[in-house]
């Protein structure tokens, strides 16, 4: 991500909502239009949370991480892995790399925080290294200084609980780093929803993206050489020199593939 873009302070508060995600996800999947879907969770039952305003909050939420702003095909794509892909694995690390797409805060704390504490074999991440690391970013994000401690302090814990809902750490009270293992599946969802953005060669190898998997260079090279065995892509390496191809046009492509 980039220094210029805002980081959102809503990220706080409403944790992963994977199951509500989910569910919202298989119903657009099923057919049903986005106005129809929204109507079920905010007025009907499709959703159990409560009052009516928390029901609106939730949609408010999952909408923004997996319908705002994307085509109509991307949204239904990300909607066939969530009810068609039958590794759980799979689906939580799609809906997590969806996610961290649309929101810079929680892609910048995973790609540069989490991610350089983990690499650095730190075994766990704690408040403090959070909000060191916010410190350190208000020069290039200036309203990082304007939220208040409770704000700050709301962010830091919604962010802990969420990247442990996603599996990226294990643990109630301390949060330990889990080594997370990426499914084929996950791996090639990731590697042509990049391919459509336009990256390719050695710079999609070496992604930022990647490091939301907590993935280092080494491990992604290795899952390239698996993607390859799968027949998803060609791929061949020796020492700096690379060469990959891709088998499917497109991430609609090869999810389909995948889900079939």
């Amino acid at each position: 991500m980039t220094a210029n873009v805002e980081y959102n302070s809503t990220f706080s508060g409403r944790g992963a909502l994977l199951s509500e995600a989910k569910t919202i996800l298989r119903e657009i999947d099923a057919g049903r239009g986005t106005d129809r879907v929204r109507n079920d969770v905010v007025e009907g039952h499709l959703i159990d949370r409560g009052t009516r305003q928390t029901r609106a909050n939730v949609w408010m939420a999952v909408f923004r991480r997996y319908v705002s702003g994307r085509d109509p095909e991307h949204i239904a794509i990300s909607a066939r892995v969530v009810t068609r892909c039958p590794d759980p694995t799979v689906v939580d690390l799609v809906l997590f790399y969806e996610y961290c797409q649309v929101d810079a805060l929680l892609y910048d704390l995973t790609a540069r925080c989490a991610y350089e504490l983990y690499q650095n074999a730190r075994v766990a991440i704690d408040k403090v290294d959070i909000n060191e690391w916010l410190i350190r970013q208000e020069a290039d994000h200036p309203e990082i200084s304007n939220w208040s401690p409770k704000t700050r302090s709301r962010i830091i814990s919604s962010y802990l609980s969420t990247i442990r809902d996603f599996g990226l750490v294990t643990g109630t009270k301390q949060k330990q780093f889990h080594k997370v293992y990426v499914p084929r599946d996950a791996f090639v969802y990731a590697l042509y929803h990049q391919k459509d953005r336009g990256l390719q060669g050695r710079s999609l190898i070496c992604s930022t993206d990647w490091r939301l998997f907590l993935l280092s260079e080494s491990e992604v090279i290795f899952l390239l050489e698996d993607a390859a065995n799968g027949g998803f892509i060609h791929f061949r390496h020796a020492g700096s020199v690379y060469d990959l191809r891709f088998v499917y046009q497109n991430l609609s492509e090869v999810v389909h593939a995948i889900t079939d």
